[in-house]
């Protein structure tokens, strides 16, 4: 049964970055791909250096919106190439 909820929330998850890149590029509001790989590593690193003793819950919201991060740092980066290649 964890497989299962394990394996749903993963590609729930991947949903959701997608689907957010989509958006973002649809508006005109996506940023640089670097600035987003960057944004991943000090979105996490930042807040757990700063407050070693923080909650369990709230250091998993960094983690989760971390992670949505690097799939929409992957995906800009898939649109990218993928324009590249067709021009």
């Amino acid at each position: 049964m964890t497989k299962i909820v394990f394996m749903t929330a993963s590609v729930l998850f991947i949903v959701i970055g997608l689907i957010l890149t989509h958006y973002l590029k649809k508006k005109h509001l996506l940023p640089n791909r670097w600035v987003i790989g960057c944004a991943v590593f000090l979105i996490a690193l930042i807040p757990t250096l700063l407050f070693p003793t923080m909650p369990d819950g709230i250091k998993q919201g960094i983690y989760g919106v971390s992670g949505i991060l690097a799939v929409v740092f992957f995906e800009s980066s898939r649109l990218l190439t993928e324009q590249n290649r067709t021009k």
